[in-house]
């Protein structure tokens, strides 16, 4: 716990009293001023760990664990009671960060961002700023000369959509709806891929080794 500034606290403790002024009664009683954790991609970590069988894990709630916790708490007792989780958890397994996603390095860098992205406009395409280019494909310098925009996809550089040989991608106005500014350009991408050849740079996905004598078909 750390010592807590209350001159810095009072102004929004006044305002929140005056919106409930019943709260006047009972006071202030304490002030609880302590480290909160965020995670790369501002998800949960929850579920099993991938390094230790039936060791479960409820973490990284980016300061809303007491809204989600009941949530949490559901889903994570489903999982160690039936063994697996009744909903989809891909999104907050703790499998999802990488290695180098635990250095101090990329967490220094990348919490300041996650921590003033909580309470902004959670926009579909915004992108990530911090911590990038740690992971490029064999590809990226071809592809970005193809005027490539891209976005973080499990630390690598993967290309999103092209703006066109020698042209700088600009992602546009952030919004919510059907279609951003750069549909046009990625339904040209859909219909090349449908009606001619294309080539995928796939280096972001997984790749297993398996081995053994019971390994093949």
């Amino acid at each position: 716990e750390i010592e807590p500034d209350w001159g810095r606290i009072a102004p929004f403790l006044e305002r929140a009293m005056a919106r409930v002024p019943s709260s006047l009664e009972a006071g202030a009683k304490k002030l609880f001023c302590g480290p909160e954790s965020f995670t790369p991609d501002l998800g949960p970590v929850v579920g099993e760990a991938p390094e230790l069988r039936n060791y479960y894990v409820a973490a990284g709630m980016n300061s809303i664990g007491i809204l989600t916790g009941g949530g949490v708490g559901r889903v994570l007792a489903h999982n160690i009671v039936h063994g697996h989780a009744d909903v989809d958890m891909t999104a907050m397994l703790p499998a999802r960060f990488q290695p180098h996603q635990a250095t101090p390095a990329y967490r220094g860098a990348r919490v300041v961002e996650s921590l003033g992205k909580v309470y902004k406009c959670h926009y579909p395409h915004r992108p990530t700023a911090t911590a990038r280019r740690i992971r490029r494909s064999p590809l990226h310098a071809q592809l970005a000369a193809r005027g490539a925009y891209f976005r973080d996809v499990s630390g690598w550089e993967g290309a999103d959509w092209f703006a066109g040989a020698g042209r700088t991608p600009d992602l546009g106005e952030l919004r919510w709806g059907r279609h951003p500014e750069w549909f046009g350009l990625w339904a040209a991408e859909h219909t090349a891929c449908r009606e001619g050849v294309a080539l995928f740079d796939m280096s972001f996905m997984s790749k297993f080794h398996v081995q053994g004598r019971a390994a093949g078909p």
